[in-house]
């Protein structure tokens, strides 16, 4: 007997029937979060020794069925062959499918931070009364506000610079390092690119150089690690006119040598409020002071 998730459980609880369904009347509709069922190949070659072992879960739709959670299982389905699919079926509103889908998807965490946040923005579009807060949206999905937050930023940041500056810059869950050169970020980098944008210098640059100093800033950290990436962001809102390829190496620098400076009371509270009211570092701060005082004594 096959074995159902914790989820498919609670189908099963609604009035949901395991029934056998044409693959003909089977279709992948708007609620379904996944857009694309990505490589099948490994799900593909289990199919054929195996079978389907986890049905899919689809909405009626006319003579039809609408799947909402199990496009993979689909797709291999349709590649080996088989004219019909175990189905959990049940009667589901948009709002509920669009819920199912995304939950279902995040537990199985082979959806991307794109495909999540257009889910996100289905929710809240088609009941913003209850879905049309951040509190809201991951009580729904059963996740914190933190997360919910980081998707939105993270996804908003990448989206404006490839509408700036064309393709090139992207987001997944868990990218390989071949991928971050190529400029592929993890989740946290590109909030990090959303934090830049968002800021008073950022926005003060005129809009064509706004753009080509966005790529160039999410190029340059895309392969960096975290604390790295962070650091190259809060020195580059300091003074966006500079360089950013100039940043990364001071940053990394100032990382590889472990710099300390022992401050005067009244510099380190002078460095603290500034970064305060900045929304920055004291090390980017500091930086830029450094830089700024060399270069008016012509040392830089």
């Amino acid at each position: 007997m096959a074995k159902y998730s914790t989820s498919q459980e609670s189908w099963k609880g609604q009035s949901g029937a395991v029934i056998q369904v044409e693959l003909s009347k089977l279709f992948v509709g708007k609620t379904n979060v996944r857009k694309s069922p990505g490589d099948v190949g490994d799900l593909v070659d289990s199919v054929k020794e195996k079978g389907i072992l986890e049905p899919v879960l689809a909405r009626p739709v006319g003579a039809r069925f609408e799947l909402v959670v199990g496009s993979r299982r689909f797709e291999a389905a349709k590649l080996v062959g088989m004219k019909k699919m175990p189905a959990v079926v049940r009667p589901m509103t948009d709002e509920e499918a669009i819920i199912v889908s995304l939950v279902e998807n995040i537990q199985r965490r082979d959806i991307e931070p794109e495909e999540e946040y257009d889910a996100i923005v289905a929710l809240r579009d088609v009941n913003p009364r209850a879905y049309g807060t951040v509190e809201q949206l991951a009580k729904a999905i059963g996740k914190s506000r933190r997360y919910v937050d980081d998707r939105i930023s993270a996804v908003e940041a990448v989206r404006n610079i490839r509408k700036e500056s064309g393709p090139g810059i992207s987001v997944k869950q868990a990218p390989a390092q071949a991928e971050r050169k190529e400029g592929v970020l993890p989740v946290k980098h590109a909030t990090f690119l959303h934090r830049a944008e968002e800021s008073p210098t950022v926005q003060e640059l005129p809009k064509r150089e706004r753009a080509s100093k966005m790529k160039e800033l999410a190029e340059t950290i895309a392969p960096l690690p975290r604390p790295e990436a962070e650091n190259v962001v809060s020195h580059f809102v300091m003074a966006p006119q500079r360089p950013v390829e100039d940043i990364r190496k001071e940053v990394s620098y100032l990382h590889a040598v472990k710099l300390e400076i022992l401050l005067d009371p009244r510099v380190a509270d002078g460095l603290r409020r500034a970064a305060e009211e900045r929304s920055t570092t004291m090390e980017a701060v500091a930086t830029l002071a450094i830089h700024s005082w060399l270069r008016q004594q012509r040392y830089a």
